[in-house]
């Protein structure tokens, strides 16, 4: 057994020796062509470095482009949030606040063509907000969303072209149902209707 382990170690010696010795031959003749040949290896090292260089800056760029394309990745443009807050007067659950948030969010995204509001739905959700409880519940499964004065901001290349700010359920109603002289009739009724309940939960409408 010894024997062996001693055989195993002069083969280990040996083979660290060799590659050594390979490593320095190699390094000397490396040596030797930079001094037999200065502008030729100046050539060769400056190449190599522009190449490098070149590679980092089309990462860099690839990266920019790859990043311009997907836009702002933190879009929030998704309900999330649960009902809270003082709510025991609340007539509906956390699971029906956080579905008559989701239904209020797309109708103010609704496109017609580009931008506009359904406030044929808008009306409908709140026949089902009984009073101001339910309404806080809706209010907080709401959240802040990020909101560009129309509407969500488009996701992706667009996003960067565009400026918005994140913004709670009462701001964006408030934005997208008015009673002025150009209200629609459907308009006027969901204000008349969101109105009183929004001014019960303490917000000014």
């Amino acid at each position: 057994m010894k024997a062996t382990t001693k055989t195993y170690k002069n083969k280990a010696v040996s083979t660290i020796k060799k590659g050594t010795e390979k490593a320095i031959n190699a390094a000397s003749t490396g040596a030797k062509i930079v001094a037999n040949n200065p502008v030729k290896a100046t050539y060769v090292i400056g190449g190599i470095l522009g190449f490098y260089l070149l590679y980092k800056v089309i990462t860099k760029t690839t990266d920019k482009v790859d990043s311009l394309l997907e836009g702002d990745p933190n879009i929030d443009n998704k309900i999330s949030g649960t009902g809270s807050g003082s709510v025991k007067n609340a007539t509906i659950t956390n699971a029906e606040a956080l579905n008559l948030a989701n239904q209020l969010l797309d109708a103010m995204n609704v496109k017609q063509p580009l931008y506009g509001t359904d406030e044929e739905t808008i009306e409908k959700v709140f026949t089902k907000i009984k009073n101001a409880d339910d309404f806080l519940k809706v209010y907080h499964a709401f959240g802040l969303k990020d909101y560009n004065g129309n509407n969500s901001p488009p996701t992706g290349i667009w996003s960067n072209v565009d400026s918005y700010k994140k913004q709670d359920l009462v701001y964006w109603l408030r934005s997208e149902i008015g009673n002025g002289f150009f209200a629609s009739a459907s308009e006027i009724r969901a204000y008349n209707k969101i109105k009183p309940l929004v001014q019960l939960a303490g917000f000014v409408f």
